[in-house]
């Protein structure tokens, strides 16, 4: 009997054992496989990490470049409530000239060439007074803009700064020789070509965009008492830029000289988008 319980005791002793041996393999394997999903979990984790950082940086970028363009839309908006108040302004300068000089109110902006000849000739006709001389140069000035592209086809002049340059005399001047150094640089800044007339209300500035055809006229008007002059624009065709051209490229304005070089800055935008 007491062998009978030695053997019953080794066998429990031996299963015990390889239980105990069991569960252990069994509590490795479980480590294992935890040890690796921590690992694959803390990768995700840094690979999270990573991309989140990425977006950030992202989302920081876009938000400085928005900052910078909301900067510019306001410049842009203050610029051209600028232009646009300084137009208001001119225009209806003008129209109190025309309607101190005429003593009628103007409903046009412009005289027509057969009205402005019979206003000259009756000022003509009588003594001349300040009113009348106002009149007339107002009358001149009409006369040169009714169509300006086709008086800038007069015979060409040679403007102060360019007469230094110029070889030769009266007929003999060609086409080279009236190019001044200014215009040049002028011609490489908005990409047009420009000649420029003398004329007697002023100077006159044919501008053309031989890409798209864009052709306009500047008169520059000076003031007697040696304030800032005027300019005159008035566009002859858009050309290809008929789609994208800007409301006030397609009607006539008259602006100051001091807004010249913003007038010059948006043209140059536009031309940039043809």
């Amino acid at each position: 009997m007491e062998q009978f319980n030695s053997k019953l005791y080794d066998k429990y002793q031996n299963l015990k054992k390889r239980k105990l041996i069991d569960e252990e393999e069994l509590s490795h394997k479980r480590d294992a496989a935890l040890r690796s999903y921590q690992l694959e979990v803390e990768e995700l984790i840094e690979e999270l990490k990573n991309e989140n950082d990425r977006l950030r940086s992202e989302i920081i970028e876009l938000q400085k470049k928005y900052d910078e363009s909301q900067k510019l839309v306001i410049e842009e908006s203050k610029n051209k409530k600028q232009l646009s108040d300084e137009v208001g302004r001119l225009q209806n300068l003008l129209s109190e000239k025309d309607d101190h000089a005429n003593g009628v109110s103007p409903k046009s902006s412009y005289t027509s060439p057969r009205r402005s000849s019979r206003n000259t000739h009756k000022c003509s006709s009588k003594k001349t007074t300040p009113n009348q001389s106002i009149t007339r140069s107002k009358v001149q000035y009409k006369e040169s803009t009714d169509n300006p592209y086709e008086s800038c086809q007069q015979e060409k002049h040679v403007p102060e700064c360019c007469r230094n340059n110029v070889t030769g005399s009266g007929d003999a001047m060609s086409e080279d020789q009236l190019t001044c150094t200014f215009q040049s640089l002028l011609e490489y800044f908005v990409s047009m070509k420009f000649s420029l007339k003398l004329q007697a209300d002023g100077l006159c500035i044919l501008a053309i965009h031989q890409r798209s055809g864009y052709t306009f006229t500047l008169t520059w008007v000076r003031h007697a008492d040696g304030r800032d002059g005027e300019m005159f624009y008035r566009v002859s065709t858009l050309g290809t830029l008929e789609r994208i051209a800007l409301d006030w490229m397609k009607e006539d304005m008259v602006f100051s000289v001091t807004m010249f070089s913003v007038f010059l800055e948006r043209i140059k935008r536009v031309l940039g988008h043809s």
